[in-house]
């Protein structure tokens, strides 16, 4: 019977506000590896636990196949005691300690958000505030590590059902994208002339654009 082994990964860089964590929740799935992933301060630990092969399978990829907005720093890897996980899963973020900070520049809108901010179909036509775990705002909205929500200036804007089900599907690109966001529960633009208010909305910038 092959053995299972449980080892405790610890990398460094720029691996928050980049797509990291469901990056690495998607790998696990992929290479059969349970466990979890969570911010700790300015890094990102795993809990891996699987065959031997496996592991080393799982290790280079997390450097080989990282998020483009991602730069990791070295693998750190330690043995752990088994936790027995039968699930792979994205636990709470840990901080209270001094780190290395690296914080994620703002990204410019990817080839996917542009699609969905000129496709009048779509929930976020038009949309100023459209994102993704690719692309969209990060200095500018941190305000402390680790890289979570509440942490950012999007605190105060609670999801609605349908962002909250793109948080929550790990299918989804917007799976743990922080700053996610729609004409329903996000910010809006206003422009204000000497005249009259007009509304930027979701549904468009204002009549004649």
């Amino acid at each position: 019977m092959t053995e299972t082994i449980t080892q405790r990964i610890t990398l460094s860089g720029r691996v928050q506000g980049v797509g990291f964590r469901p990056f690495v929740y998607r790998l696990a799935q992929q290479h059969q590896i349970t466990g979890w992933v969570r911010n700790v301060n300015g890094a990102v630990e795993i809990q891996a636990e699987g065959e031997s092969a496996q592991l080393q399978r799982f290790s280079r990829a997390l450097l080989s196949e990282a998020p483009p907005l991602s730069a990791p720093g070295p693998l750190t890897v330690t043995n752990s005691p088994s936790e027995h996980a039968e699930t792979f899963s994205i636990l709470d973020s840990q901080s209270g300690m001094a780190a290395d900070i690296h914080l994620p520049a703002d990204g410019f809108v990817c080839a996917d958000c542009l699609a969905e901010l000129h496709d009048p179909a779509n929930r976020r036509h038009r949309y100023p505030f459209i994102n993704c775990t690719q692309c969209g705002p990060r200095y500018t909205l941190i305000t402390a590590l680790p890289y979570d929500r509440p942490n950012t200036s999007m605190r105060d804007f609670a999801l609605c059902t349908d962002c909250r089900r793109e948080y929550e599907n790990p299918l989804d690109r917007r799976f743990h994208a922080e700053p996610i966001a729609c004409p329903v529960c996000g910010p809006h633009l206003q422009f204000i002339t000497s005249l009259a208010p007009s509304p930027l909305r979701g549904e468009g910038w204002g009549e004649g654009d």
